[in-house]
């Protein structure tokens, strides 16, 4: 998870560039973000209702000397001074086609809201030349929407959900997800879900991702250990 940083944004920006530009002799060619796509999605924080809401944010990036130049990725919301930096020790990278998207799926505020309103995005490479792109977070009030909730029943999983798009993400010991695949409401066999019993020896934990496509919001049940 990439936690924020809370401090005179602009500076902590201004001195990590220069810093770069000076320690380093790399082409000056400049990055470039192409797009950027943001969610706002709720996660359960304990089985009693508890919950806490994190950033999806990825940017479709390049750059003239490859995107193995690429250095730093920071998501800055001015008003409330919060900037969230990424490097490549830390940044989810997918590859779509020519287009290559760098981000995070949970960056998480000091507190349980994320804060709504303008956002930049700024990309920095080895050579200390940037690319900048603004987006606004506009989402409602998250409080009144109900998240998924999961349950087992032996081998069968049931999901009590409010959203028209539900995924089941399967995880292992460490918290990595080792599987996605879509589920219903209701009541559905694991093994449906994850063919021939292996979810046995793939995975350790469930949760269901619900979507709300007119809010564009994503809701994450608690996760729950699934049987031996």
């Amino acid at each position: 998870m990439v936690r924020s940083s809370r401090r005179p944004v602009l500076n902590i920006v201004a001195v990590s560039i220069l810093a770069i530009t000076v320690t380093t002799g790399c082409s000056v060619a400049t990055p470039v973000i192409a797009a950027t796509g943001a969610r706002l999605v709720v996660v359960a924080t304990g089985p009693d209702g508890g919950r806490d809401e994190r950033l999806s944010l990825f940017a479709s990036v390049a750059d003239g000397d490859g995107v193995d130049d690429l250095d730093y990725l920071y998501v800055v919301h001015d008003g409330d001074e919060l900037c969230w930096t990424m490097t490549r020790d830390d940044w989810q990278r997918d590859d779509a086609g020519a287009a290559v998207w760098l981000g995070a799926n949970s960056l998480d505020a000091p507190g349980p809201t994320m804060p709504r309103g303008q956002y930049r995005v700024v990309l920095v490479d080895l050579a200390g030349e940037r690319a900048e792109r603004v987006f606004s977070l506009s989402a409602p009030e998250t409080s009144a929407y109900d998240l998924p909730a999961v349950r087992l029943s032996g081998d069968r999983v049931i999901v009590d959900t409010a959203y028209p798009v539900n995924t089941a993400f399967f995880f292992d010991s460490g918290g990595n997800v080792v599987l996605t695949v879509p589920v219903a409401e209701g009541e559905t066999s694991l093994d449906s879900l994850w063919a021939d019993g292996q979810w046995r020896s793939g995975s350790d934990y469930i949760a269901v991702y619900g979507l709300e496509p007119k809010a564009e919001i994503g809701f994450f049940s608690w996760k729950i250990r699934l049987p031996d």
